[in-house]
């Protein structure tokens, strides 16, 4: 129970730990690891994965525990970050595809101030014209780590700590704890959180024990990143943040809170106290944020806010709404199945836009139900149109308390807040409205791929290519 533990908030007074932050110009250190859950660190209540690294740190920082990313896959969760948009609006709410023309990322926001903006690591974010970093340190290849994915560049780290002459925004993308996981691992299947969502067996576990082999491996590239921070002499001037792009198990490309709830840890030594906050924030604020601590002018295009009243404990509260987008086209499953949600910090309320529900809805009206869609309903066949959890009692949200009515207030509350930010986003989607095929740049729905994707699955033969000419563009209906 992972929020439970952490949902009371650390009175926060007024005191500034430093002088005021806004324009105080610091180096701005980012660590992303890959696929994380949140229950899967002990600085959130996890009492076996081995974060012993991530879980000091936070003690030297303030953690935010109502912390959310915008879509539970990484090209949208990252190119979410780097832009302070949410996907509709950047326009990469497919996985693999381009964010929109025009959208501006941190270099563009930063480079101007005077900063430059580095990244180290993982990418996965297009086009290049649109990211220009200073300098994109690449990963260290796994033919060279002897490792099961790419590490982090550690020696250009090095120098750029070494020979830096401005301040800078250094991108750490870590490529663990993302599978293939280790093969070999000393931790034992009865030393693994399982979570109630998942079936608690042997295989399970033994399949857990290689993630948390990786996760203690995007912990040691922390700790040398951290190392070299104190070595060069950079720590009282640098602000360190620590997170997560996503959920992994049973979260990842869907909207659930195990998929978007993120670990967000921000440490500045002498300038930020250490605590715990409540204030309800997503990635869109990460751009404002270093904005603000750039000194520069924060655009009212984005859909974020800095986080700078927070970090000065001027302010307890920080969003009303936080949202969530889920998408499966494009992806290896392969099927139509988007979500939308909206969390208030303690309710968070689901629209499902591809199910049983509704086919059944449209057969009883008559209308024919094209074999794609009424697949992508089946593979869920027990997720209703409408769902909503009570995060603070259900932080596993095993309880759907959508439509009782003792909750009918929210619900409907939420449910207008949800449509009425759609409708905002210029969003394709809507209640009744048609079911779009969307163009992707891999896994197309009526083609079956070499491999075999998803259980097997193999399109039948009659069916491939019958969608051609009837893809639309995503960021054509989504145009801003």
């Amino acid at each position: 129970m992972y929020l439970k533990v952490f949902i009371s908030t650390l009175v926060l007074s007024t005191f500034v730990y430093g002088s005021d932050l806004n324009g105080s110009r610091p180096n701005i250190v980012f660590f992303l690891t890959d696929d994380q859950s949140l229950f899967d660190y002990t600085a959130y209540g996890s009492k076996k994965a081995p974060t012993p690294i991530s879980g000091a740190f936070a003690k030297e920082s303030l953690v935010f525990n109502r912390a959310y990313t915008a879509q539970a896959i990484c090209a949208p969760s990252r190119s979410t970050l780097y832009s302070g948009l949410y996907p509709i609006k950047h326009g990469c709410f497919i996985n693999h595809t381009e964010i929109r023309p025009g959208v501006k990322t941190i270099p563009n926001y930063l480079k101007p101030l005077g900063y430059d903006v580095i990244l180290a690591g993982k990418s996965h974010v297009k086009p290049n014209n649109q990211f220009e970093w200073t300098e994109h340190f690449h990963p260290v290849p796994k033919e060279v780590t002897g490792k099961p994915r790419p590490g982090i560049p550690t020696k250009k780290i090095a120098n750029l700590f070494k020979t830096a002459d401005k301040p800078f925004c250094l991108m750490v993308a870590c490529e663990f704890p993302h599978g293939p996981f280790f093969k070999e691992t000393s931790i034992k299947p009865e030393d693994v959180d399982l979570q109630p969502f998942r079936n608690d067996t042997l295989e399970t576990r033994i399949g857990t024990t290689k993630y948390y082999e990786s996760i203690a491996e995007s912990e040691r590239e922390f700790k040398i990143l951290l190392d070299l921070i104190d070595q060069y002499n950079l720590t009282d001037n640098t602000i360190v943040i620590f997170a997560s792009d996503h959920g992994m198990h049973d979260g990842k490309f869907t909207v659930y809170d195990r998929g978007l709830h993120v670990p967000f840890i921000v440490r500045w030594p002498g300038k930020i106290k250490p605590g715990r906050t409540d204030a309800l924030i997503n990635f869109v604020d990460f751009v404002p944020t270093i904005i603000d601590l750039a000194g520069g002018k924060i655009s009212k295009t984005l859909d974020g806010k800095s986080l700078v009243p927070i970090l000065e404990r001027r302010k307890i509260s920080h969003h009303e709404y936080v949202y969530g987008v889920g998408h499966r086209q494009g992806t290896i499953g392969r099927y139509i199945n988007p979500q939308r949600s909206i969390s208030d910090g303690r309710y968070h309320y689901i629209f499902n836009f591809n199910s049983l529900e509704r086919i059944e809805r449209e057969r009883k009206q008559g209308n024919k139900i094209n074999y794609f869609v009424e697949r992508g309903a089946k593979v869920h066949p027990n997720r209703p149109e409408e769902e909503m959890y009570d995060i603070l009692n259900d932080p596993h949200e095993m309880n759907n308390i959508a439509d009782n009515p003792t909750y009918a207030s929210k619900q409907n509350e939420l449910k207008k807040e949800l449509f009425k930010w759609m409708e905002s986003q210029n969003d394709y989607l809507n209640k009744d409205g048609e079911i779009i095929y969307l163009s992707t740049i891999r896994h197309p729905l009526d083609y079956s791929e070499k491999f075999n994707a998803f259980n097997n699955y193999v399109v039948p033969k009659e069916l491939e290519g019958t969608l051609n000419g009837l893809y639309k563009n995503p960021h054509s209906i989504t145009a801003q």
